[in-house]
């Protein structure tokens, strides 16, 4: 019986060490899905997904102040002759995948024709030059983690930007 004994605890001692690792995995793992779930509204980090919501309507109501009339190009939306390739493009939306390498000089000073929002494949990293089509004293320099989504409403100016660092960006348009 005493063999019966020594079986039933290593049994036991196996059961418990195993629940225990597995406790112990499981809250290491979350741990790193929580972190994987990092977010952030800085455009200055670049280690936390950043989730920008657009102009907001009082913002529009300045730009519209401006004159600016002029909508870009549908052959250039997002890159403006940076390297792309359109992936999709439907009467709902359209999108493209930009390529934009450093030193890159991204022109704006026209508005968004629809809705985009901006999904970031790689680590981004670009300075503003321009607000709203005027030049900014200090340039406003933005660092965003991939997977980071900036949303910008249609009628919005697009600024003048330099690319600080290579990286790819998916614009997409919601033409309705």
């Amino acid at each position: 019986m005493s063999k019966n004994y020594r079986q039933l605890g290593k049994t036991a001692i196996v059961a418990f060490a195993g629940a225990f690792g597995g406790f112990i995995c499981a809250t290491v793992m979350a741990a790193d899905v929580i972190d994987l779930l990092k977010t952030t509204t800085s455009m200055t980090d670049g280690t936390a997904i950043v989730a920008s919501r657009g102009e907001t309507p009082e913002a529009l109501a300045e730009v519209a102040k401006l004159g600016i009339t002029a909508y870009e190009e549908d052959a250039t939306v997002g890159g403006h002759g940076a390297p792309q390739k359109t992936l999709l493009d439907n009467d709902v939306v359209r999108v493209n995948l930009v390529a934009f390498k450093k030193g890159f000089k991204r022109s704006g000073g026209m508005k968004r024709r629809y809705d985009q929002l901006l999904v970031y494949v790689d680590q981004g990293g670009y300075t503003l030059t321009t607000s709203n089509g005027k030049p900014m004293a200090t340039p406003a320099t933005h660092k965003v983690a991939p997977g980071s989504s900036i949303f910008h409403r249609r009628e919005s100016v697009i600024n003048d930007s330099v690319i600080d660092q290579d990286y790819r960006v998916l614009f997409i348009e919601m033409k309705k």
